[in-house]
């Protein structure tokens, strides 16, 4: 019996449940006996009396992608996918994320970090204000000019307490998976406001994907030399994305790892993954034995 969980508290728990029932529908169609199971205070107990062969996680956000959720599995000793739980709480941090890639000599955005209640000196626009800790882009806003820079910090300390401020790279938006180690094509977005926000992922029909990114040779090697070396780094495991942007010059800075991507029609992944020749059966499966 494979579980898959989904949903939980996290605001992007409505993306998690579709991204499990296409997980599942996969699972069975590849002959396995499949359960999704949404996380609540009854999951545990579900989960001690079921012993599952195996969990496979779809909870995007907190808790499923901070460890949170990894060392329940691991105090109750059932295996899962994916990262594990150290791997998980730094990643889902993306400032942590990013010091640690740096000090590896991995290039990132400049920036700040701010805690609820600094004093935010921060004075260059563009710039973009997200929260260290959600997903799927939520809280996140690209600040063009003064006056909404406000509303931008209040909206990022809405989903945490802890804040970024980055340098906004101008540039082609850009996102590599990493199969088990391998990196798979990269992934070019193409939205009308030029800012992949929520509403470009999952609401407007007019984004337009690129796989493969028309990316010369030596670019492109660079971005998967990142992506393998990132991997290696933080430890990772299953299946993870790397989301970048590549300014003018062709450099690729590293915006954030996704040690839990989405699964669901729209998502980036399984359409790189499709772009390398994986069925979405196979890729589900990769990353359930991974």
């Amino acid at each position: 019996m494979i579980v898959i969980l989904k949903g939980g508290p996290s605001p992007e728990a409505e993306i998690s449940r579709k991204s499990a029932e296409s997980v599942k529908r996969a699972l069975i169609s590849l002959g396995y006996k499949v359960l999704d199971l949404e996380f609540d205070e009854n999951c545990v107990k579900k989960l001690i009396e079921i012993k599952p062969e195996k969990v496979f996680i779809a909870l995007h956000g907190v808790p499923g992608e901070d460890g949170s959720v990894q060392g329940l599995l691991e105090t109750i000793k059932i295996p899962y996918t994916g990262c594990g739980v150290e791997t998980s709480a730094i990643c889902i941090d993306k400032d942590t994320t990013k010091r640690i890639l740096k000090s590896y000599g991995i290039p990132v955005p400049s920036g700040k970090t701010y805690f609820k209640g600094d004093d935010i000196d921060w004075l260059e626009f563009p710039c973009v204000v997200k929260p260290a800790r959600t997903g799927s882009t939520v809280g996140i806003s690209l600040v063009k000019e003064k006056e909404n820079f406000e509303d931008a910090i209040n909206l990022a300390f809405k989903y945490d307490t802890k804040i970024l401020i980055e340098e906004y790279i101008d540039g082609r938006e850009l996102t590599i998976p990493v199969l088990n180690g391998k990196p798979l094509p990269i992934v070019e977005i193409i939205t009308e406001t030029g800012f992949y926000d929520y509403d470009s992922k999952y609401k407007t029909p007019s984004t337009v994907y690129k796989v493969p990114a028309q990316i010369p040779g030596k670019i492109k090697k660079r971005i998967e030399k990142i992506a393998v070396k990132t991997f290696k780094v933080l430890e990772c495991k299953g299946a993870i994305r790397i989301d970048l942007r590549l300014n003018s010059m062709n450099i690729p800075y590293l915006l954030e790892v996704n040690t839990i991507p989405g699964m669901t029609e729209r998502s980036l992944l399984p359409k790189s993954a499709a772009a390398a020749g994986i069925r979405f059966e196979q890729l589900i499966e990769e990353i359930l034995n991974g």
